[in-house]
C-alpha cells in the first residue's frame, strides 16, 4: 500500500502534551508519509515550526481561525507574511468563517478572513479555509478576493453537492474528515461521490473529529486511512487508489516535495 497525506492535522494541541513524539510515529509507522500542521492563531507558531524542523515531513499552515478573529489586527498580518517565508510553511491558514459558533462577531471573521485571503495572493501561497454555516459569505469574499489568483482547499468539508459547481470555479480543493463516516453526514457523502477526483484531500482535523470506528476518541494522523477506506467506498473505487489521488492532489495543491524515509 502507498502512504497518504494527513492534509490537516493539530499537533500541538494541549491533548498530546504527554506523548506527542508517540502520536507522530504512529502515524508513520501506519504510512502517513507527510501532515499538514494548521495554524489557528499566531501564538502556536513557534512550536508548529519546531515540529516541521524536527520532521521533514511535517508541513505548517499559519493562519488565524474564525473563532480568533477577534484578535485579528495588522501585527498579526505582519508576522504571518514574516512567518511565510519559512521554507516548511505551505498554506495561508486556517482562516475562515464560523457562523455556528461565532467565538467571534461577523464583523471580525470578515475582516480578519478577507485580509488572509488577500495574504495569501500576495504570498502566492494557497488558503486553508474553515467553513461552518457561512457559504454564501465565505464563497462572496474568495470571489471578490481571490478569483482566479487565490487556490485553496474548504478543509472538514461539510457541503453538499450544490456547492461544488461554484467551488470547482475557484480552482478549490474539497478536504474531508472524520465527518464523513458518521451515519447522518447525508450531505457530505452526497458529495463525496460527485466531486472531481483531482480536487479530493482527506485529513483528520485532529485531536477533533475521529472516525466511526473511533468516534469519541482523541482523534490522531494514524486514523486519516478510516476516513480514506470511506470515500473508497462512497466511490466506488479501492483504498490504495484514494491514498494515491489524495496524496497526489495535496502534494500539487501545498507544494509538498516527494516524501523520503525517516
Amino acid at each position: 500500500m502507498s502512504g497518504i497525506i494527513d492534509s490537516h492535522a493539530h499537533l500541538t494541541w494541549e491533548s498530546y502534551a504527554q506523548d506527542q513524539k508517540e502520536v507522530i510515529e504512529r502515524a508513520f509507522n501506519k504510512a502517513v508519509v507527510q501532515i499538514v500542521q494548521a495554524g489557528t492563531d499566531i501564538q502556536s507558531i513557534p512550536e508548529m515550526l519546531r515540529l516541521s524542523e524536527d520532521y521533514p515531513q511535517i508541513f505548517v499552515g499559519v493562519g488565524v481561525h474564525p473563532h480568533e478573529a477577534k484578535f485579528w489586527d495588522n501585527d498579526a498580518g505582519e508576522i504571518i507574511r514574516d512567518v511565510a517565508l519559512h521554507p516548511k510553511v505551505v498554506a495561508v491558514g486556517e482562516c475562515g468563517l464560523d457562523y455556528y459558533y461565532n467565538h467571534s462577531d461577523r464583523s471580525a471573521q470578515l475582516q480578519a478572513f478577507r485580509a488572509q485571503v488577500m495574504l495569501a495572493k500576495e504570498l502566492n501561497k494557497p488558503l486553508i479555509v474553515h467553513c461552518r454555516d457561512a457559504w454564501d459569505d465565505a464563497l462572496a469574499i474568495l470571489e471578490e478576493e481571490g478569483g482566479g489568483k487565490v487556490r485553496g482547499v474548504f478543509h472538514c468539508f461539510t457541503g453538499g453537492p450544490d456547492l461544488l459547481p461554484r467551488i470547482e470555479a475557484l480552482d478549490f480543493y474539497l478536504s474531508f474528515s472524520g465527518i464523513l463516516t458518521f451515519a447522518n453526514a447525508k450531505n457530505v457523502q452526497a458529495a463525496a461521490p460527485v466531486a472531481r477526483p483531482e480536487r479530493l484531500l482527506v485529513e483528520t482535523d485532529c485531536p477533533y473529529l475521529a472516525p466511526q470506528p473511533v468516534r469519541g476518541k482523541r482523534n490522531e494522523p494514524a486514523y486519516v486511512w478510516m476516513v480514506a477506506q470511506k470515500l473508497a467506498d462512497l466511490r466506488g473505487t479501492t483504498l490504495e487508489d484514494i491514498a494515491a489521488i489524495t496524496a497526489r492532489n495535496a502534494r500539487e495543491l501545498f507544494g509538498l516535495p516527494e516524501p523520503t524515509s525517516g
